[in-house]
């Protein structure tokens, strides 16, 4: 029992070190060391000048990641307003993780202006590591067909005079993408809400499926096969182009499992 209460004082001091670290990096740290000799105007322009500081750092530390990423390709100068807009959104962005993603757009957008539109921006602020990793699992699992939306496959439903209405699913929780984490990029505004269904697949043309390097191609036995998913939305779209995760190996033999009973299907890569 006693050393139970040792370790629950240990980790009581250890959170307590830890806010007065973090209240000592943001300046606010003035009435935990007891009486200051500094106004709390004083103290409030100190404050200022480290969330200024710690602005610039935030921004000269993405240009720099941007710079390593940048390569001997001809680039264009972005549009003045969304550089103007990106650097008042970038300066904000703390995490090393979303400071890499943030120096990714910027380095795109310098190889080809336009990739990134400002909703795209006003959305990724409200995103967390958390968020950008659930994005960046769902546009590796996601794959084009019939146009250029993305669309996150999950099943499909087939009619039959017999057997009546068939229906296989694909667990995408398997790939670190729960129906919670589904939720969320609901909630972002990045996926819509709604399971839909493709149109019945026919056998001329062929139903081609893109996958990042790989494609599918399914030629149907029989008719009333309908592919179940979720589809990006606009913003979602422009920001699941600027990642770069593979479909994983794993996701593509289960699809093409999933698929396979319904016709001929041919897998290529490149």
């Amino acid at each position: 029992m006693a050393q139970k209460s040792l370790s629950v004082d240990h980790k009581i001091r250890n959170s307590r070190t830890l806010l007065l670290q973090l209240a000592e990096q943001r300046g606010l740290a003035g009435l935990l060391h007891g009486d200051s000799p500094q106004s709390f105007g004083t103290r409030y322009e100190v404050r200022r000048q480290l969330e200024a500081a710690a602005r610039q750092k935030n921004l000269e530390t993405i240009v720099s990641l941007a710079s390593q990423q940048c390569g001997t390709d001809v680039g264009s100068e972005p549009d003045p307003d969304w550089l103007s807009h990106f650097l008042a959104l970038a300066e904000n962005i703390r995490h090393p993780a979303m400071q890499q993603f943030w120096a990714s757009i910027l380095s795109q957008e310098i190889s080809r202006p336009g990739r990134c539109s400002v909703q795209a921006l006003n959305c990724l602020t409200q995103m967390t590591q958390k968020d950008a990793l659930l994005l960046q699992k769902a546009s590796a699992l996601g794959c084009h067909f019939g146009d250029d939306n993305l669309r996150l496959i999950f099943g499909y439903r087939q009619k039959a005079l017999l057997q009546g209405l068939r229906q296989q699913k694909i667990n995408l929780g398997k790939y670190r993408l729960p129906y919670a984490g589904l939720m969320q990029l609901f909630e972002l505004g990045l996926l819509h809400q709604t399971e839909l269904e493709s149109g019945e697949l026919t056998t001329l043309p062929p139903l081609k499926l893109v996958l990042g390097q790989h494609r599918l191609l399914l030629d149907p036995y029989r008719k009333g096969v309908r592919l179940l998913y979720y589809r990006f939305t606009a913003t979602g779209n422009e920001l699941a182009a600027l990642m770069t995760e593979p479909a994983p190996a794993d996701y593509l033999r289960e699809l093409a499992d999933l698929l396979s009973p319904l016709g001929r299907l041919e897998q290529t890569a490149g």
